[in-house]
């Protein structure tokens, strides 16, 4: 999905204290599941979907996922987000899978804020390559954006946007690593485009019920985005989860902080 130009850290930071503030917290959260790595039994890992990257893998046949979550993002006086959004996710065949993301957005700049529909989103999953012992499972994808929110008071991009992606999905012991690499474009309106990623690990911590995650989310427009998110997930049960982030951002482009929390159920 296209990112919005939300701008980031304060314009005084030069790139050199950006670039090492963005390296001081990839560092952190490295470190943090390197310890975790070390102390967790090497057993197989569920397949923990992170909260803000797309899981990889398409849900099998018949199944439903319903994700109900919130998006907050800050930069100065500017705020922006989703309050909430829901999404679901389907099972279509063997080897494909959909969802479709709703999101109610909320904008603030300085005295003025605006709530309402934000761009619905859908995406089609393909799964080419299983996962296996020594392999990555390789998924195709696609995401269209549809211009639904009003983006003269900034609810929305105002274009329909399309993203061909590929998604990887890797477990390096108790480490879980997916995540794409796509080409966004706008089809239509302004017609800019960007190359984007999102990727996240995740490492249990305990009992296999409460998980570490790190997601890397950006792109490579004009402007660059980038933000790192450590967060938890904790698994009440196989079917029903909570997970939240605080996304930073790396660069002067991208919005300061942010929470995005999520609540997961699966039928």
């Amino acid at each position: 999905m296209l990112q919005q130009d939300l701008g980031g850290l304060s314009d005084g930071q030069g790139p050199f204290r950006s670039s090492v503030k963005g390296l001081f917290f990839v560092g952190i959260s490295l470190a943090l599941i390197g310890v975790s790595a070390a102390e967790t039994n090497k057993a197989e890992l569920h397949f923990i979907n992170p909260v803000i990257t797309e899981e990889a893998l398409p849900d099998d046949p018949g199944e439903i996922t319903l994700r109900l979550g919130t998006e907050y993002r800050q930069r100065g006086s500017e705020a922006n987000g989703s309050l909430p959004y829901v999404e679901a996710c389907f099972g279509l065949i063997e080897r494909f899978g959909a969802t479709v993301n709703v999101p109610f957005a909320y904008h603030k700049e300085t005295a003025d804020e605006r709530y309402g529909l934000g761009d619905i989103s859908a995406r089609l999953k393909f799964l080419a390559v299983r996962p296996g012992s020594d392999t990555p499972a390789v998924v195709l994808g696609v995401e269209s954006v549809f211009p639904t929110g009003d983006h003269r008071v900034g609810l929305g991009e105002g274009a329909w946007g399309l993203t061909p992606y590929v998604a990887l999905l890797k477990q390096f012991g108790p480490l879980l690593v997916q995540g794409d690499f796509g080409w966004a474009k706008h089809v239509t309106g302004d017609r800019k485009s960007a190359w984007s990623y999102n990727w996240a690990a995740a490492v249990p911590l305990y009992h296999r019920k409460l998980y570490q995650l790190t997601e890397i989310n950006g792109d490579w427009g004009a402007p660059n985005h980038a933000a790192i998110a450590p967060g938890l997930k904790y698994l009440f049960s196989e079917r029903f989860s909570v997970g939240a982030d605080v996304p930073i951002g790396l660069n002067r482009h991208s919005e300061a902080w942010g929470l995005v929390t999520q609540l997961q159920f699966e039928f």
